[in-house]
């Protein structure tokens, strides 16, 4: 009889602003949502950018976010031998600066997975936002995404663009705002020999309902277009307050390429649970 041993570690650690430690399956990376969260929450998860990680102001607006100096850095590994020998492997951080009428945010994440020896995973996203508000509900903002996914329907995939926002709802319970603008946009297929550079556009919505004092439902949604390809993604998010700093959440996101690589499918999704523990 074979003897399986499963060895798991998870460090989580240098939390400037207060951290979790996180679990997801995530079968693909994407670039377009704010600060890449998907990629970093896949390894870290802040109470205060995910817990309620729908609040307009605690993610987009000067208004009720901090000033100076925020941010979080977490790893995590996982390991199995004896039936299967697999690895995986994830390093995130999120960064921010924030003044009295701008905001400032840095992300970075690396993942990497292997299974019976072979690379199944090797992404590497970075990220950059800037906003900048007008007045309570109106701003205009900056973004710079790269992504490089080994296994994704896109090698590489960057974007560089800017944009107005319009907070549509803001009360205690229900947060809706909507955002866009132009770009450009580089991506490399996989096996392709070139890549293509070309103008594209970015729309979002973002939205926050708070159910009850202990549970919150999020769901953003980005549809970034090029005439290479339209890349739609939503990410839905079920958020509950356990017990004193200790938080559940749950989520599933949904991509869609139009034009996806050949032997690709148009459609991937990732499915998370994560602990969230806040300290000081």
């Amino acid at each position: 009889m074979t003897q399986k041993t499963a060895k798991s570690v998870t460090l989580a650690a240098l939390m400037i602003a207060g951290g979790t430690a996180a679990f997801a399956q995530d079968t693909g990376v994407q670039i377009t949502n704010d600060a890449a969260t998907d990629a970093v929450e896949a390894i870290e998860t802040d109470i205060n950018d995910d817990y309620r990680r729908g609040y307009d102001a605690d993610r987009f607006g000067n208004s009720r976010r901090p000033l100076g100096w925020r941010g979080s850095v977490a790893a995590s590994m996982n390991a199995t031998s004896g039936n299967s020998d697999t690895t995986d492997l994830g390093i995130g951080s999120r960064f921010g600066y924030g003044t009295e009428n701008w905001d400032h945010d840095f992300t970075l994440s690396y993942n990497y997975s292997e299974s019976e020896n072979t690379r199944t995973a090797n992404t590497f996203l970075g990220a950059y936002d800037a906003s900048r508000y007008f007045n309570e509900r109106f701003y205009g903002y900056g973004k710079l995404r790269y992504a490089n996914d080994e296994f994704g329907a896109f090698e590489e995939d960057g974007f560089v663009g800017f944009g107005v926002g319009y907070r549509l709802i803001d009360n205690d319970n229900f947060h809706w705002r909507v955002q866009g603008g132009p770009g450009y946009r580089i991506t490399q297929a996989r096996g392709a020999d070139n890549s293509v550079r070309e103008g594209a556009a970015l729309l979002g919505s973002r939205m926050y309902w708070s159910l009850n004092d202990n549970v919150t439902l999020t769901n953003d949604t980005d549809i970034l277009s090029s005439s290479a390809d339209t890349l739609v993604s939503n990410d839905l998010g079920v958020n509950v307050s356990l017990s004193g700093p200790l938080s559940l959440r749950t989520s599933v996101r949904t991509d869609y390429h139009t034009d996806p690589a050949a032997g690709q499918a148009s459609t991937s999704n990732t499915f998370g649970v994560s602990l969230v523990y806040k300290f000081n």
